[in-house]
C-alpha cells in the first residue's frame, strides 16, 4: 500500500530515494495531482543534491589524495 503519507515517513527519515518513488508510483495513478508532481520534483532536487556533493566529496578526497603523494615526492 503506497500512500503520501508513506512517502512523507521515508523522506523525514531521509530516505529520498525511496519516497520519490512512491510519489512516481502515486503520480502514475494520478497524473494530473499538481501537489504530488511539485513534491516529487522537490524530492528529486534533494537527491539531485545529494548526488552532486558526494561526488564532490569524492573528487576532493582524490585531489587530496593527488596531492599527498606530490609532496611524499618532493621530500
Amino acid at each position: 500500500m503506497i500512500t503520501r503519507t508513506l512517502a512523507e515517513i521515508y523522506a523525514r527519515q531521509g530516505h529520498i530515494e525511496e519516497a520519490a518513488d512512491i510519489y512516481r508510483r502515486l503520480l502514475a495513478k494520478s497524473p494530473d495531482d499538481g501537489t504530488l508532481r511539485a513534491r516529487l520534483a522537490e524530492l528529486e532536487g534533494d537527491l539531485s543534491d545529494a548526488r552532486g556533493e558526494s561526488h564532490r566529496d569524492a573528487r576532493i578526497e582524490r585531489l587530496r589524495a593527488l596531492l599527498r603523494r606530490v609532496n611524499a615526492r618532493r621530500r
